[in-house]
């Protein structure tokens, strides 16, 4: 089949979708009479079915990217979802979010994987040199263990905020990195158990581990919990760049993408209740095993909810975040 025959045969008929593309995208789609509509769907299919041809028979050529574009403008336009409805919301939070948790899960072990080798890593790091305690935990804050004193945030609601937006920032580092074939991620997952387990080895060796312990578990569980599933997101998209299977490395990539920004964006304002925390509650005068029990109690009731919730139940509404329908063949 020659390129030029082929083209000419056909330009009209991508002309014409031109026209069409052009008058919906000035919101002229929804007024226009069923024949015209009927008539964008016939154009379509055949811009479709031209675009097979063209990758099949002249695959590097600008007509084959040419009609990539043209019914990649056109699909959306013609097949829409359905809107977002602010009712679905909640059931989505409720069943929606954590059957894409569970689905996620090789992700998201991996990605605590990353972080727990990183805490080892940290640990093993202090007690093969036990010098670095100095460097780790100043000498007042032993002392202030030591006294039975606790941390004070002057200004908490300021401290939370802050707290909440610097969680939000590793978390979309974690996310947006990830087509980096998941390198990022991996090295911000093992640095922050890197980070955690020095201090923690360190306090160890202090002989302060409840007090210390007391001040990360009431809000870290849920927060390291956020940062293992946003780095389990970034994993995903390093993985489908990597590892694509039988699609096209940009639909992969696409798949997982929206998988994955469900996912994060949905678990991140989780981070609110962990800064909070991490503000009021971690601080406090509370005892130490009071402290210890709101940080178990989040835990449980976050781990409820991402493992049990919405099994053996229809499937949530979904927000609407996937791929138009394609056209009929």
């Amino acid at each position: 089949m020659n390129l030029d025959r082929f083209a000419a045969d056909r330009q009209a008929r991508w002309r014409e979708l031109e026209h069409a593309i052009a008058q919906a995208r000035r919101g002229r789609l929804r007024g226009m009479p069923a024949g015209d509509l009927e008539r964008f769907g016939i154009l379509l299919r055949h811009a479709s079915s031209d675009l097979a041809i063209a990758r099949r028979e002249f695959p590097d050529s600008q007509v084959s990217e040419y009609l990539n574009g043209l019914c990649a403008r056109a699909t959306p336009l013609l097949y829409r979802g359905a809107p977002l409805r602010l009712g679905a919301v909640p059931e989505f939070f409720a069943t929606g979010l954590p059957r894409i948790f569970r689905s996620a899960w090789p992700y998201i072990l991996a990605s605590f994987g990353l972080m727990l080798l990183g805490f080892m890593g940290g640990w093993l790091a202090v007690v093969l040199r036990p010098d670095l305690r100095v460097s780790l935990v100043p000498h007042s804050l032993f002392d202030q263990m030591a006294r039975g004193d606790h941390p004070t945030v002057p200004d908490a609601p300021f401290a939370a905020a802050f707290i909440i937006a610097n969680n939000v920032r590793v978390a979309l580092i974690c996310f947006c990195f990830g087509v980096l074939w998941g390198v990022v991620p991996a090295i911000v997952l093992m640095a922050n158990g890197w980070m955690l387990g020095t201090i923690a080895a360190a306090v160890h060796q202090g002989g302060y581990d409840l007090r210390f312990w007391s001040l990360i578990v009431p809000h870290g569980v849920i927060e390291l919990s956020i940062i293992v599933i946003a780095g389990g997101t970034g994993l995903m998209l390093g993985d489908a760049v990597l590892r694509p299977g039988a699609l096209r490395r940009g639909d992969a990539l696409g798949a997982a993408a929206r998988r994955g920004v469900v996912l994060a964006v949905g678990t991140a304002l989780l981070l609110i209740v962990a800064g909070t925390l991490e503000g009021y509650v971690s601080p406090s005068g509370l005892p130490a095993g009071v402290k210890i029990g709101i940080g178990a109690l989040a835990g449980v009731l976050l781990y409820s909810w991402l493992l049990l919730a919405g099994r053996g139940r229809q499937p949530a509404p979904r927000l609407q975040l996937d791929l138009p329908a394609q056209a009929p063949a």
